[in-house]
């Protein structure tokens, strides 16, 4: 949904609704996983060289535990959300849709774990984790991350 900067008011523009998950468009194994729809909530205020936005957002996902890789349900919810976007020259609108997809990813956890999920449930390996912590035993090392900017520094322009 395309909003024109022209049609929000010196007073601010309210807009509020609902968007598929399938704004998101993420591949089948991703660590991310919409679970239905996500509603916005925001006032957008045009200024000369920005955008700015406040209200709140909220969704449902399914996400992968950093710890143990099972996927827990987390109900996103970001009540005092605020965001704002800088006008280029020539830029008339922006897309709405693209804005809450961007918004959402950023603001989901980086490395989620399951015992932090609605759900109220212990992550497997944190318990696993207690046990070698009473038995003396060396704690093994988290899996590593893949190393995201080496890959882009082979990237050539």
């Amino acid at each position: 949904m395309e909003i024109f900067f022209s049609d929000i008011p010196d007073e601010g523009l309210h807009l509020e609704g609902e968007l598929p998950g399938t704004i998101f468009d993420l591949a089948e194994d991703d660590p991310i996983r919409p679970a239905g729809p996500v509603r916005y909530r925001f006032d957008a205020y045009a200024f000369e060289e920005v955008v700015a936005f406040s209200g709140s957002l909220r969704g449902p996902f399914r996400l992968q535990c950093g710890t143990c890789l099972e996927y827990f349900d987390h109900e996103a919810d970001f009540p005092a959300w605020s965001a704002e976007i800088d006008r280029e020259p020539g830029m008339e609108s922006f897309d709405l849709e693209a804005l809450v997809r961007e918004e959402f990813l950023l603001l989901l956890p980086s490395y989620p774990r399951c015992d932090d999920g609605d759900d109220g449930r212990a992550c497997p390996k944190a318990e696993l984790l207690e046990d070698f912590l009473e038995a003396g035993e060396e704690v093994p090392e988290e899996p590593s991350r893949p190393d995201v900017w080496s890959a882009l520094d082979g990237w050539k322009q």
